[in-house]
């Protein structure tokens, strides 16, 4: 259990995604990840939705639809101490203000905005109540920039939140990893040409499967409840995966983070599952 005393800044300190089905994603996740919700009354928040786990919440799911033309997605958020500052440095560095700040009353200030390479990414000031369940089975697990320009999207954000940053790639995979002391917390992929060229630069939530349930399961799973397989499980340093677009099409990311495996890059090459 993460609470908001420990967000540092720069960590990721919640997820959400929107969706035009409230009903038929709460379906989908509770039967993949076992979460079950707590709604809110409120209908300005589109009866805005906690999931929850051992009765501590691990993800958000709004009622609100994406803007038309705008992609159905996950949002990541990344934990900020002044919201203010913040807007004010994505600014300075050549990032863009989509929404807001916003504050929100007793649970704290939001802002969505958008890095230089066109991800876009959500920065969360939490009031000291904030609970982020994020440890075991059906809880976010890893965050991964997946975008056309890494060195740009590596020095945009070491600038906002000064991540030491690692690359782990090999000569085939451009991939570095962002990190605050001794503790890595997300991932960047330079996405290559294994990548169809019209994808958009994205933040990919991943959540945690049960070893003894597994990836490949998982994912077959996941195609029952109506969703899409969108890259078969692969093995790689940080785990099995699977990336899965729900039936609605947001994309996330299904990991078994013991299933971890040494490429022939090294102990900490990553594969390229679309290059496969």
């Amino acid at each position: 259990m993460t609470t908001a005393h420990a967000f540092t800044p720069g960590t990721p300190c919640w997820v959400d995604a929107s969706s035009s089905d409230p009903a038929g994603s709460r379906d989908f996740y509770a039967g993949l990840l076992g979460w079950t919700y707590r709604m809110e009354a409120d209908p300005q928040t589109g009866h805005y939705t906690y999931a929850v786990l051992d009765d501590l919440p691990v993800a958000g799911l709004s009622g609100i639809a994406a803007e038309p033309g705008q992609p159905v997605e996950w949002t990541v958020y990344l934990a900020s101490a002044n919201i203010s500052y913040t807007a004010s440095v994505v600014e300075q560095h050549g990032g863009q203000l989509l929404y807001g700040p916003v504050d929100i009353p007793e649970q704290g200030s939001m802002l969505i905005g958008g890095d230089p390479t066109g991800a876009s990414i959500g920065f969360w000031q939490p009031v000291t109540s904030w609970v982020f369940h994020n440890q075991g089975p059906g809880t976010f697990s890893w965050a991964e920039l997946n975008t056309w320009d890494g060195t740009v999207a590596d020095e945009f954000f070491a600038r906002i939140f000064g991540y030491r940053q690692r690359q782990i790639g090999d000569d085939t995979v451009d991939y570095t990893t962002w990190g605050l002391g001794d503790q890595t917390y997300i991932g960047r992929l330079q996405m290559g040409a294994g990548f169809p060229a019209e994808t958009r630069p994205h933040w990919l939530a991943h959540f945690a499967i049960d070893p003894d349930i597994g990836i490949d399961a998982a994912a077959f799973r996941a195609v029952q409840l109506g969703g899409r397989i969108r890259v078969d499980p692969f093995d790689s340093g940080l785990g099995r995966i699977s990336v899965i677009d729900d039936p609605l099409g947001a994309t996330f990311a299904l990991i078994d983070a013991t299933r971890t495996v040494e490429p022939a890059g090294g102990p900490a090459a990553v594969d390229d599952p679309y290059d496969d």
